[in-house]
């Protein structure tokens, strides 16, 4: 049964928060492999990662963001949020996250890459089409 849902009007969608997921996701060649989902788990962490920025942190940034938050978020099963992770990280995946274990009953490390990408040679360096 579809839910009985109202219009926006005016400015009305700008009082509500939004996850933000860069189009160069989407657009640029080198990272069509990824799986939507994958992309969207990328827009999560960057939303964690500026948090972390906004509470003053200078140095590489980094974050937690554990499994269970990604199961919680996408509303999906471990193994696919394993697989989601994996799509994501620089051991296997695209290169667009890595990981650092803490040891034993400690959580993850994330530091969340840039997903800006050097210009190819001959090329001159432009700031990417949002």
């Amino acid at each position: 049964m579809p839910l009985h849902l109202d219009y926006f009007y005016g400015g009305e969608a700008e009082q509500y928060s939004f996850y933000r997921v860069p189009k160069v996701l989407f657009t640029d060649s080198h990272y069509k492999t990824i799986s939507v989902e994958a992309k969207v788990l990328y827009g999560l962490l960057l939303d964690r990662m500026a948090l972390s920025v906004r509470n003053g942190c200078d140095n590489r940034v980094f974050i937690y963001f554990t499994l269970e938050d990604a199961v919680e978020l996408l509303g999906c099963g471990k193994d696919k949020a394993v697989k989601l992770f994996k799509e994501l990280d620089q051991d296997g995946g695209i290169g667009l996250i890595e990981r650092k274990k803490q040891g034993q009953g400690r959580p993850t490390k994330i530091y969340v890459k840039n997903f800006t990408l050097p210009p190819e040679p001959g090329q001159t360096s432009e700031t990417p089409k949002s």
